[in-house]
């Protein structure tokens, strides 16, 4: 049975990393995306980045589903970071981000984008 928690995750405004002795607050909006990475998360801001102990699963259904698209199963990213996305192959998008990353889409997170993005 799920409980009201389950149903309705809080959303977070800021993430704490540890690195080391300290422990870093990072705000939702600094995030540009967030990679998966074996067991962790690699969440890339525009001056670091910074791995989590947590899955992409955690973090779609814990970040503002107005600021962030599930892109790919490896990818999670912030829509206001987004510069253009360009057809690549066969069911397969680039999307090209301001700080000149380059991200897949499928097929399903470019119909969740278009979706997102009124396309």
């Amino acid at each position: 049975m799920l409980k009201a928690n389950d149903e309705n995750p809080e959303i977070l405004n800021r993430i704490a990393v540890k690195t080391g002795t300290k422990v870093h607050l990072i705000p939702t909006s600094d995030i540009i995306y967030i990679e998966a990475e074996g067991d962790y998360a690699k969440i890339i801001t525009r001056d670091s980045f910074y791995l989590k102990e947590k899955t992409l699963k955690y973090f779609e259904a814990h970040l503002d589903p107005a600021q962030f698209v599930r892109v790919h199963r490896s990818y999670i990213v912030n829509v206001a970071e987004i510069a253009r996305i360009e057809y690549y192959d066969k069911e397969t998008h680039v999307v090209f981000l301001k700080n000149n990353s380059k991200l897949r889409a499928s097929a399903a997170g470019y119909r969740l984008l278009k979706r997102k993005l009124h396309l």
